[in-house]
């Protein structure tokens, strides 16, 4: 039988370790997802609700272990679609929120969302359609 570049057992714990450091991050230095993909400060608002936030990311990163596989190898990409389009390419391309002021400088920066965001689709899309 062919070996597949990536399982959907893989892609589900790849996506749970994406979004748990995402989780992570989120809690413990909402901060840094502001000052590292964008040039802007922090407010205390920002914090606020990148803080709340941390709970649903961590939250389904944690169900999606929990779930038959092919369920949540299509919710993850449902949900990779969702997120990039709302967060990293919408940053980019002014989709809904226009002229953001992306950080592309330095490291981390807006690339480092914009990677993931694109391999997490493509991984996706892969084990749904190859």
């Amino acid at each position: 039988s062919e070996m597949a570049l990536i399982t959907g057992e893989q892609y589900v714990q790849a996506w749970g370790a994406v979004f748990g450091v995402y989780a992570l991050m989120m809690l413990l230095a909402p901060e840094k997802m502001v000052s590292d993909h964008f040039k802007a400060k922090c407010t205390p608002m920002n914090a606020f609700w990148i803080r709340g936030e941390s709970v649903s990311v961590a939250a389904t990163a944690y169900l999606l272990q929990k779930i038959p596989t092919a369920e949540a190898v299509d919710f993850a990409l449902l949900i990779t679609a969702a997120i990039a389009i709302l967060y990293p390419f919408n940053a980019k391309f002014g989709l809904i929120s226009k002229n953001m002021p992306v950080k592309y400088t330095g490291f981390p920066n807006h690339y480092v969302p914009e990677v993931l965001m694109t391999g997490l689709l493509a991984a996706g899309l892969y084990l749904k359609y190859a």
